[in-house]
């Protein structure tokens, strides 16, 4: 199915990808700032710490699944804008470059969702 036959645009596909991958990319940085030591680089290879190879298969599942997280909120970030703006590069730049922002609070951004409608949840659970 074409999606020109939905009413979507060239630059809405545009807009949809860039969106997906900007929030990957802000999910990696992300990740790469959860996990690395902020005080600067190891200055020895004793300082240098290499997890085993078990951990490192249970990293490679988080990094992935924050990858996957960030690139959903950057779709759905996408659609939002989806035939509403005016089509020229510096609309496409500045949502493009949100996008990166909400993959970087991806996973806040999820908890706090998620906090919610627990809370939500369980006041209706109350007042039934």
């Amino acid at each position: 199915m074409e999606f020109s036959l939905l009413g979507f645009k060239a630059f809405d596909i545009g807009l949809l990808i860039a969106c997906t991958f900007g929030a990957v990319f802000g999910s990696i940085v992300q990740a790469i700032l959860a996990t690395i030591d902020h005080d600067g680089p190891p200055k020895n290879r004793d300082e240098l710490k290499i997890a085993p190879p078990d951990l490192q298969v249970t990293r490679g599942l988080w990094i992935s699944m924050r990858l996957f997280v960030g690139g959903v909120l950057g779709f759905v970030f996408g659609l939002y804008f989806i035939g509403m703006l005016n089509e020229s590069p510096a609309t496409f730049a500045r949502i493009w470059a949100l996008s990166f922002v909400v993959g970087y609070a991806a996973p806040k951004i999820w908890s706090l969702k998620s906090d919610r409608l627990v809370r939500q949840l369980k006041a209706e659970d109350v007042s039934s």
